[in-house]
């Protein structure tokens, strides 16, 4: 059986990997039988959120996220999964135990993050109302290897942002 694609989408939080995780997973629908679509919000409300905000939390979460997409992909599985999970150390595991893993770091400029904030975390943090909060009190590992960097502080041409990616995918062994 052929092993499946991750295509691990990372970022801080606002900066559009739902967005572009939900679009890249609708035009591999177009021609893959077996896709699925994992975001990090939801999976932390499937995990029954075991874990807390802490940084070893997030990593033993990211880890766990990991594993599940290893599991898919081996099975034939192509997964779409966008979580922040910006942890050097994660992406290290899914390089070296995920033979198709193409790594996609959605960048945004930090004002523009503060600026979207739907979920109010970053106002919140920024007036000391929340805590271990990625980009403010935590540090987060910037992608250094990632294999494309998507700057999406406009939020314009998804559609190219998609394609980008899907040219990943046909340099890939």
């Amino acid at each position: 059986m052929q092993s499946g694609t991750l295509y691990w989408i990372t970022g801080l939080s606002g900066a559009g990997k739902t967005t572009i995780g939900k679009a890249l997973y609708q035009e591999l629908k177009t021609t893959r039988q077996h896709v699925v679509f994992l975001d990090g919000d939801v999976l932390r409300t499937v995990f029954g959120d075991l874990h807390g905000h802490t940084v070893e939390d997030r990593k033993k979460l990211a880890h766990s996220y990991a594993n599940l997409c290893k599991m898919l992909t081996e099975q034939g599985i192509d997964v779409v999964c966008s979580t922040i999970s910006l942890f050097r150390e994660v992406h290290e595991f899914n390089r070296a135990n995920i033979g198709k893993y193409l790594e996609i770091f959605v960048d945004c400029d930090f004002d523009e993050l503060v600026r979207r904030d739907q979920k109010g975390i970053y106002s919140r943090a920024l007036r000391g109302e929340l805590k271990d909060i990625i980009g403010i009190d935590l540090p987060y590992d910037r992608p250094a290897n990632c294999d494309l960097v998507i700057d999406n502080t406009l939020r314009d041409n998804l559609a190219r942002k998609i394609e980008a990616i899907l040219n990943l995918k046909e340099r890939q062994p």
